[in-house]
C-alpha cells in the first residue's frame, strides 16, 4: 500500500487515517474527514457488517486489522468502548508506534494513557488521548454526522504531566516529544471542526465524574422511576424529554466507563442523594421558602446574570 509523506497532506493531516470502530464517534470522524478532505485515504476496522457496509459506501476502505493499513506517518484513532480501547492500545502498540499520531475518543483518559505509557517512554511522542465533548444517545454508523464536532470542545490529554507554555499561552505536555504530539493531535481535531483544549488525564477524569457520569446515571434513574410509575415517555413535556434524553444511550458504551470510575461515581451520587434528601425534607415540612431558594440557586447556575 502506498504511504503519504508527513508534510504531503493539507491542514495538518500527515497521511492516511485509520479509524478502529465505526460507530457514532468513529463514523462521525470519517464523515467529517470526507466532507473536509475527500482526498485523504481513510481505512476502517468494524466487526458489525451493517456499520462496515455503510462506511464502505462513504469511501472507507474496510480492513480486518491494523497491519493491513498504511500506518507509517498517518493517524490511528481508536473509537471503541473504554475496555476495548485499553486492550487494543496495548495489543497493537507495534503497529501504532509507526504512526505520526495515535489517539482515541474514550471519555475516561487515565486508563487509556496508562496502557499507552506502559509500552515505554517513546509512547508519549505518538499517543495522545482525546475526548470530544459532543455525542448523541443514538449509536452506530447510521447515527454518525459530518458536523458532530463542529465548534465542539475536545479535551487533549498527553502522556505525562501538563504545564503552561509561556511562549504560546496554551497548555502543553512536559517534554518536547509529547508537546509535538499534542500539536499534531490538536491540528487533527481542528481539521474535524473541533476546538482543542489540553488537560491532564487525572483532572479530566475528575471533572467527567461530575459533568458526564453523574448526569447519565441521574437520567437513567429518572427514566427507570418514571417507567415504574407507569408514565410513558409520550406523556413527557419538553423538560421531561430533555432530562431523560441521554437515558437512551448505549449501555455497552457506558458499562466499562462506570466500572472504571465506580468509586468516584458512587461518591458523586452520594452527594446528590444528600441534596435530594434535603429537598424531600423541605417538602415534607412544608418549607417552600427553602425550596424556592434552592430553585433560585439552581437557576442562577444555569442562567448566570439573569
Amino acid at each position: 500500500m502506498g504511504e503519504v509523506g508527513v508534510s504531503a497532506m493539507p491542514h495538518g493531516l500527515p497521511g492516511a487515517v485509520t479509524v478502529v470502530g465505526l460507530g457514532l464517534m468513529g463514523g462521525s470522524v470519517v464523515k467529517s474527514l470526507r466532507r473536509a478532505h475527500p482526498e485523504v485515504p481513510v481505512y476502517g476496522i468494524e466487526p458489525d457488517p451493517g456499520s462496515a457496509g455503510l462506511a464502505a459506501g462513504d469511501g472507507v476502505r474496510i480492513v480486518d486489522s491494523l497491519d493491513r493499513c498504511p500506518l507509517a506517518g498517518g493517524v490511528v484513532l481508536f473509537a471503541t468502548p473504554l475496555d476495548t480501547t485499553v486492550a487494543l492500545v496495548g495489543e497493537t502498540a507495534a503497529e501504532w508506534s509507526t504512526a505520526a499520531l495515535a489517539t482515541d475518543v474514550a471519555s475516561l483518559k487515565a486508563p487509556v494513557l496508562d496502557a499507552a505509557a506502559a509500552q515505554g517512554p517513546w509512547a508519549g511522542g505518538t499517543f495522545v488521548g482525546a475526548h470530544p465533548m459532543t455525542g448523541s444517545e443514538r449509536s452506530g454508523y447510521a447515527a454518525a454526522r459530518a458536523d458532530l464536532f463542529d465548534g465542539a470542545d475536545v479535551w487533549i490529554t498527553p502522556c505525562g504531566p501538563v504545564g503552561a507554555d509561556r511562549d504560546s499561552g496554551a497548555a502543553k505536555a512536559v517534554g518536547d516529544a509529547n508537546a509535538d504530539a499534542v500539536r499534531r493531535a490538536s491540528a487533527f481535531w481542528r481539521v474535524l471542526g473541533a476546538r482543542p483544549r489540553v488537560v491532564g488525564a487525572e483532572e479530566h477524569d475528575r471533572v467527567m465524574t461530575w459533568a458526564s457520569h453523574l448526569p447519565q446515571l441521574v437520567a437513567s434513574a429518572l427514566a427507570g422511576t418514571l417507567a415504574d410509575a407507569g408514565i410513558p415517555r409520550a406523556a413527557l413535556g419538553p423538560g421531561g424529554r430533555d432530562a431523560t434524553r441521554i437515558a437512551g444511550s448505549n449501555p455497552g458504551m457506558w458499562t466499562p466507563l462506570l466500572r472504571a470510575a465506580a468509586a468516584a461515581d458512587a461518591r458523586a451520587l452520594a452527594t446528590l442523594e444528600d441534596r435530594i434528601g434535603a429537598i424531600r425534607g423541605m417538602l415534607e415540612r412544608g418549607d417552600m421558602e427553602g425550596v424556592a431558594q434552592l430553585l433560585e440557586q439552581a437557576r442562577h447556575w444555569c442562567v448566570p446574570g439573569d
